[in-house]
């Protein structure tokens, strides 16, 4: 029970965490912070379901939540959490089954943006535009991995 107070204690000290010094639009702000609850929650669950089952030490607990809340500060922007957020299990592998599937959905979602994007301008018959789109949703894959 001890451990999962001190992971729980550890999140929870990131609504004090370092404030991101740009001005965000509303409408990132919210979806930022929706997204950086979320992976979060995923995080406390896996490292509370390690310490449980004792496939986790305290002392890796806390280095995760210590990075955790370094790299995921309270007023992120989104852009800058999807450039982190599948940086995570990159150090702590323990993290990638609460990191993919948010990943994978999110890739899914932009897929989703992106072909619909692409199909709009070739019913224009704007296809160096579709290229361009095409393009540049290639190399932002590419980022994310």
């Amino acid at each position: 029970m001890q451990n999962n107070t001190i992971s729980n204690q550890q999140v929870n000290q990131s609504t004090s965490a370092a404030e991101s010094s740009k001005a965000q639009p509303a409408s990132d702000t919210s979806k930022a912070s929706e997204l950086r609850d979320r992976v979060q929650s995923a995080i406390v669950k896996v490292i509370t379901d390690q310490l449980e089952k004792g496939e986790m030490t305290e002392e890796r607990a806390k280095q995760i939540a210590k990075i955790v809340l370094e790299q995921l500060p309270e007023n992120i922007s989104y852009q800058k959490l999807i450039e982190i957020i599948p940086k995570l299990d990159d150090h702590f592998s323990e993290l990638t089954v609460a990191i993919v599937p948010i990943m994978v959905e999110y890739e899914e979602k932009m897929k989703q943006v992106v072909n619909k994007k692409i199909s709009e301008l070739m019913q224009a018959h704007k296809l160096e535009e579709a290229l361009e789109v095409t393009k540049k949703a290639i190399e932002f894959e590419k980022q994310l991995t």
